[in-house]
């Protein structure tokens, strides 16, 4: 098959679309935010540098892009090549089996105008909040509505969003649910697996935005500072408020808790190598999907204590077996207590490495790969 991805230039899109790679189907790639191909996607028959402008930029145009954005909208196709106007342009040129389009907001909004003059066969990937966030927005439901009713093959990372699409009158064909960045080559994540015994390093997730919390983690942890000094603590990918806030916790309760920031990260192995040190590992949110992130705590063999939005997280986690969900993601008094919990229960962290050796398995990357090419053959058989 033709293939044309639509796409951001993300670590997990790269992941999802090398599994197609020597598999026979022809791969092209878009990204409406018109980034950099990623370097790992070069193999691909990319389109890039399409966002030409029209009309010279004037005074004030940021303002409106940024304050007005419905306004801005309006004007942007009098400015400069839409996303919109370039996918006409290429799906016509090309002629693809298949359209597919992995988030929503950014990547697949600009097709509703391009099936609204042209026919193509589609599929879409649910990825983290697109539609448990945005849902109950009124500005990206009607559009959120019409992308479900086109689209005909629905690929999510978890059941929460599957049932979601229905309840929005997703009437197409679903696919069998997938991690986000398909499988994981287990035998490289748990090179870094140390044992429970070793184990001294609490490890959290730095996102404090629109949907991050890392803030009620830290707060949490300061009811219980004097359980965690004899632990090593790292923050990954901090935003700024976190960061200043870590420099505020080590200040006022003389304990040193190292952060790597969001806008200077860590390499991927180094961090897996943190979650194969981490007792336990914590993410905290309002609204995600799977987190690749627990996917790694779960392989590398940390505790994860997770916050669990619309249930989504208990898909994998059964709670107080083989990790703890965080119910309401605010409560630091329940943050805290589940910290401690874990902390102090060698046990439950035994039976849970081992009920996630298990579910590890599953993850596999040969594993993953094979049924994620068995899902395009049977498409291609739909539609060809």
């Amino acid at each position: 098959m033709k293939i044309l991805f639509v796409c951001q230039q993300y670590i997990h899109a790269t992941r999802w679309i090398n599994q197609l790679k020597d598999s026979g189907h022809e791969i092209y790639l878009f990204d409406c935010l018109d980034a950099p191909i990623h370097k790992d996607l070069l193999w691909t028959n990319y389109t890039t540098n399409w966002n030409k402008r029209k009309l010279p930029k004037f005074k004030g145009e940021y303002f409106l892009k940024t304050k007005l954005p419905k306004f801005y909208a309006f004007l942007e196709p009098y400015l400069c090549v839409t996303a919109s106007e370039r996918l006409e342009v290429l799906i016509k040129e090309i002629q693809p089996d298949l359209v597919h389009s992995l988030e929503m907001q950014s990547e697949t909004y600009p097709l509703l105008k391009v099936r609204k003059k042209i026919k193509f066969n589609w599929a879409y990937f649910s990825w983290g909040s697109d539609l448990y966030l945005y849902l109950h927005n009124k500005d990206h439901q009607y559009k959120i509505k019409n992308v479900l009713k086109d689209v005909n093959y629905l690929f999510t990372d978890n059941k929460r969003d599957v049932n979601l699409a229905k309840e929005l009158d997703f009437k197409g064909n679903e696919m069998p649910i997938f991690p986000g960045g398909g499988g994981y080559k287990i035998k490289e994540y748990q090179k870094f697996s140390l044992t429970i015994k070793e184990r001294k390093l609490i490890l959290i997730k730095g996102y404090d935005h629109w949907a991050g919390r890392a803030l009620s983690v830290l707060n949490g942890l300061e009811i219980i500072v004097e359980d965690i000094r004899n632990f090593d603590i790292y923050v990954y990918s901090a935003h700024n408020k976190v960061v200043d806030k870590i420099k505020e916790i080590n200040k006022k309760h003389n304990i040193n808790i190292e952060y790597s920031s969001r806008y200077k990260q860590i390499s991927h192995n180094e961090l897996l190598e943190k979650f194969g040190k981490a007792k336990i590992a914590i993410g905290n949110n309002i609204s995600d999907g799977i987190p690749n992130t627990l996917l790694e705590a779960i392989i590398c063999g940390a505790f994860p204590i997770q916050s669990n939005p619309g249930g989504v997280t208990e898909e994998y986690i059964n709670n107080a077996v083989n990790g703890f969900l965080i119910e309401n993601p605010e409560d630091v008094e329940e943050i805290a207590s589940k910290i401690k919990k874990a902390l102090n229960n060698n046990v439950l962290l035994e039976n849970a490495f081992n009920i996630n050796k298990s579910i590890s398995e599953k993850l596999e990357y040969s594993k993953i790969k094979k049924e994620v090419l068995e899902a395009y053959k049977n498409i291609e058989k739909d539609i060809l």
